[in-house]
């Protein structure tokens, strides 16, 4: 099992341990956490204080949760695998050109369908963080038993 597939099922564990909420925290003052916390929760096994204290009413993320996010790079290689398996367009940050998924990941949990305003359940939640698990340990493309690698030829001396 690769190491984001297990940050991922851990995540699907602490979403139904917890329960799920898409509020304006990562995790609301009742203890439900929302998809990115479960995922953050899945790879550290512990919710930092920060997780609860919201920068502005936009945006459950504050300066010291978005860094304890963005610089653990198991946490974001989850958080890729997870938006990669929404199988929705991911979008794009202005300034840089760089992908956003964590946004991608919040936006899918507040409004899973664009403008119904209707967040998933914790079934779809839980649904997507297993597929999600299972993409990574899944090879992308597996190598044919008759291909055989070309061997490394010699430096010239």
């Amino acid at each position: 099992m690769s190491e984001t597939a297990r940050i991922l099922r851990e995540a699907a564990h602490a979403a139904t341990h917890y329960g799920l909420q898409s509020g304006p925290r990562l995790v609301d003052t009742d203890g439900r956490i929302d998809l990115i916390s479960a995922i953050y929760i899945g790879a550290t096994g512990n919710t930092p204080h920060s997780f609860t204290t919201p920068n502005d009413t936009t945006s459950p993320f504050n300066d010291m949760a978005t860094a304890l996010i963005e610089t653990n790079e198991p946490v974001m290689a989850a958080i890729r695998a997870v938006s990669k398996a929404l199988g929705t367009d991911i979008p794009t940050d202005s300034k840089t050109g760089l992908y956003c998924h964590i946004e991608h990941l919040w936006y899918w949990q507040i409004d899973r369908r664009p403008f119904i305003g209707e967040p998933p359940t914790e079934a779809e939640v839980v649904g997507l963080l297993l597929r999600a698990a299972h993409a990574a340990d899944t090879p992308a493309t597996p190598a044919h038993p008759a291909i055989k690698p070309i061997p490394r030829q010699r430096q010239a001396a």
